[in-house]
């Protein structure tokens, strides 16, 4: 039976019950309790791929485009691989 409370002596010692944690918010492999007390383990980013990159416009400080000496846009990769 799961708990998602856990009062002693008028003091509350564990309180679950405005957790938002989900399935698919927690990492995957991990393992925590939902609102409710049930024990869950997570699956988010469970069907990603191993490597995934996409370019973005660098911006300096300021928010403005960094450009090269031709006037375009310099773009850089950024890369998410899981480790």
């Amino acid at each position: 039976m799961a708990t998602s409370k856990v009062v002693y002596s008028g003091r509350t010692l564990i309180d679950l019950t405005e957790d938002t944690i989900t399935e698919e918010t927690l990492l995957r492999g991990y393992t925590a309790h939902k609102a409710d007390g049930t024990k869950i383990v997570g699956t988010a980013f469970k069907d990603y791929p191993s490597r995934y990159s996409f370019l973005d416009t660098l911006q300096d400080s300021r928010g403005e485009n960094i450009l090269d000496k031709a006037n375009n846009v310099i773009q850089g990769e950024t890369v998410y691989k899981k480790v």
